[in-house]
C-alpha cells in the first residue's frame, strides 16, 4: 500500500519541530553558560593598571616579577578608588615621597617598592577622612592611625575595648612604625601584605599610605613658632610617651603646661591620636611652607602642593607638585641616582585575603 504524502510530511515536521526545541535548549543552556562565565570574569579579572602585568622584565636592571606587578596592579586600583572620591568632593591630592620620585624618574613605580605615597594638605586631608568614613566601603577598608589599642592603654570605654591590639613587644619591635605614625591607610581586603606577622587581629590587606601636610617653619610670628612646637609635642607624646615622661621627670620647660601634658599622657593611643588629629586641624592656617610633623628635614614651599600638574605613572596619570624636582631634592637630593631601599614586606598576595592567610597559617 502507498504511503500518504501528507502523512509523510506530518511526520517530518514534528521531527522538525523536535530538533528544534532540542535546539532552543541547548541555546539555553549554552547562554546560562556563557553567562555564568561572564559573571565570573567580571568579579575576578579587574582592570589591568600594570602593562605586561603576567610576564617578568628588568626595570633599570631589577627583576620586577609579575607577583610585584599584580601588587602594584591592586595599590593603583587603591589610588583609584581614593581618586574618585576626591574628585567627587572636589579635593586636591598628590603623589608624595617614593610615588613622587617613581612617577618622576620612572613613570610609575620604582622597581623595588611595594606602598603608594600620597600626600594631602591637612585642610583636605580632615575633610577627606571625614567623608570616607561612609564613601569607603567593601572591599575598601579606612585604616586610621589611631583606630588601635595599645597593651598599656586603660581602656574604659567600650568602643575600644574590641579594638585590635598591638602588644608591648610587637611596639617594641616596630618601635614608630604603624599604628604609631600618624597618617591613614586605605586598604584591599580581598588581599595579603605581610607586614606584621605576629598582628593576627589586625587588617593586613594591601596599602596605600596619604600624609598630611601642615604648616611649617620659618614662621611669620612667636605664636605660630609656639604652636608648632606644641603640636611636635603632642605628636611625640602620642606616638613615642617615653620621650615626652623623661622630659617631665627631668623638669624640662614645655610649651604646654605640665599637668595637661601629663593628663593627656593617661589617654589612651585611641583618645591620643584623635586630640593630635583634632588639634592640628583647629590650628591649621595658610602658610608660606608645610610638611609633615614627623619628617623634620622635609621642609616645603606650600605653593608648590596648591598648584599641581600630570606624570604618567603605569598605565594612569598622576598629580604632582608642579615644582616636583624642588620636592624631591629636598626628600633626596640628587633624586636622579639610583639608591635601592629594602621592601616593607617579602610576602604579599593579589589572590588571598589577609583573614585566609591567618586562618590557615601554621605560624
Amino acid at each position: 500500500m502507498a504511503k500518504n504524502p501528507r502523512e509523510d510530511l506530518n511526520q517530518q515536521n514534528k521531527l522538525l519541530q523536535k530538533q528544534n526545541d532540542l535546539l532552543e535548549q541547548n541555546n539555553q543552556l549554552l547562554q546560562q553558560v556563557l553567562n555564568k562565565k561572564l559573571e565570573i570574569s567580571t568579579a575576578t579579572n579587574e582592570e589591568e593598571f600594570v602593562e605586561n602585568i603576567n610576564e617578568d622584565e628588568m626595570r633599570d636592571g631589577f627583576l620586577v616579577n609579575s607577583h610585584r606587578k599584580k601588587l602594584w596592579n591592586v595599590q593603583i586600583g587603591l589610588i583609584n578608588e581614593f581618586a574618585r572620591i576626591c574628585k567627587k568632593h572636589n579635593l586636591p591630592w598628590f603623589a608624595y615621597g617614593g610615588t613622587l620620585l617613581g612617577a618622576a624618574r620612572h613613570k610609575g613605580f620604582i622597581p623595588w617598592d611595594d606602598d603608594v605615597d600620597l600626600g594631602m594638605l591637612r585642610s583636605d586631608y580632615e575633610k577627606f577622612k571625614q567623608i570616607a568614613a561612609t564613601e569607603i566601603k567593601e572591599p575598601y577598608y579606612l585604616d586610621l592611625w589611631y583606630n588601635y589599642r595599645y597593651e598599656g592603654d586603660k581602656v574604659s570605654n567600650p568602643a575600644e575595648v574590641d579594638l585590635p591590639m598591638i602588644t608591648i613587644e610587637e611596639k617594641k619591635r616596630y618601635n614608630g612604625w604603624w599604628p604609631f605614625f600618624p597618617i591613614l591607610k586605605i586598604r584591599d581586603s580581598r588581599t595579603l601584605i605581610l607586614e606584621f606577622p605576629n598582628r593576627k587581629t589586625c587588617h593586613q590587606g594591601i596599602w596605600i599610605d596619604i600624609f598630611p601636610l601642615d604648616p611649617s617653619p620659618p614662621f611669620a610670628n612667636n605664636q605660630q613658632a609656639a604652636l608648632f612646637q606644641a603640636k611636635k609635642i603632642l605628636m611625640a607624646a602620642a606616638v613615642a610617651p617615653n620621650v615626652i615622661e623623661e622630659a617631665l621627670a627631668n623638669n624640662q620647660k614645655l610649651v604646654i603646661e605640665t599637668n595637661a601634658l601629663k593628663q593627656f599622657l593617661n589617654n589612651t593611643h585611641r583618645q591620643k591620636g584623635i586630640y593630635l588629629d583634632n588639634f592640628m586641624i583647629k590650628n591649621f592656617y595658610n602658610s608660606e611652607y608645610v610638611k609633615h610633623i614627623t619628617l623634620d628635614h622635609r621642609n616645603y614651599k606650600t605653593e608648590n602642593f596648591r598648584n599641581l600638574t600630570y606624570l604618567p605613572f603605569e598605565k594612569i596619570e598622576m598629580p604632582v607638585p608642579v615644582n616636583y624636582d624642588e620636592v624631591l631634592s629636598i626628600d633626596y637630593g640628587d633624586w636622579h641616582k639610583m639608591v635601592y631601599t629594602h621592601s616593607h614586606s617579602m610576602q604579599w598576595s593579589s589572590d588571598i585575603s589577609y583573614k585566609e592567610y591567618f586562618k590557615s597559617s601554621a605560624f
